[in-house]
């Protein structure tokens, strides 16, 4: 399991994003709310079938509830750590990069959550349905929880191969936001880094990158909302 380049395990991740690539591709051509998380569950259930080939399960990756006030207040003291990482590095980092360098986002990307606005209901369901199940829940398994741990499979579980496998899964994770033009691209990138530290320090445990990924987009969709789209 931990031979360089290994070919099952490379021909696992490769299928494994080749499935959310196609879906979004064919989400996104009929025009379908929440395409991204779509083609992200499609990802999982891949990555289910390749688990279960080895005996692995995603409680196994660190699908599991906290015991007892000690774990859940650790739990939740991670989840804010990683919510303010992000937050701060976005905010104090990445916006200040992008107005120096004149990062812009691609002129043709669409305003994904116009359709929300004067809409609380609708506002609501998006919210529990494509932020925290979707993303949240659905991003932080596939890329923390089988990505993440299958790369540490290809290079090792020393402390160089995990290093090795936090930054290609950052890279992995970049990419897949190219349509957000650099700015989403870096911004998703160093994310990926900061809730992949997060993993491990929880002794890879994945509620708390599910809680922290969740607050992020929680916050960066009520403030577009309540600012009717003027903050994004």
């Amino acid at each position: 399991m931990s031979k360089l380049f290994d070919l099952k395990i490379v021909t696992e991740i490769a299928i494994v994003f080749a499935v959310v690539l196609s879906v979004k591709e064919i989400a996104d051509s009929m025009a379908i709310t929440g395409a991204g998380s779509i083609a992200m569950w499609c990802g999982i259930i891949a990555a289910t079938v390749f688990l279960k080939r080895y005996g692995a399960s995603w409680r196994s990756l660190g699908l599991t509830l906290p015991v007892g006030v000690r774990e859940w207040a650790v739990t939740l003291g991670l989840a804010l750590t990683a919510a303010v990482s992000v937050i701060i590095f976005m905010v104090f980092i990445l916006a200040p990069m992008t107005a120096y360098f004149g990062w812009v986002n691609p002129p043709d990307a669409p305003d994904r959550w116009v359709f929300l606005l004067g809409r609380p209901w609708l506002f609501f369901a998006y919210l529990v349905g494509v932020v925290w199940i979707g993303a949240a829940l659905g991003e932080e398994l596939l890329m923390r929880g089988f990505v993440l741990n299958r790369l540490a499979d290809l290079f090792g579980h020393s402390r160089m191969g995990w290093a090795l496998a936090v930054i290609v899964h950052a890279i992995f994770f970049g990419l897949l936001h190219v349509y957000q033009g650099v700015p989403g691209m870096v911004g998703s990138g160093v994310a990926a880094l900061i809730f992949a530290s997060i993993y491990l320090l929880g002794k890879r445990r994945l509620l708390p990158v599910i809680i922290g990924h969740g607050i992020i987009n929680t916050i960066s969709l009520t403030a577009y909302y309540l600012s009717d789209g003027k903050i994004t």
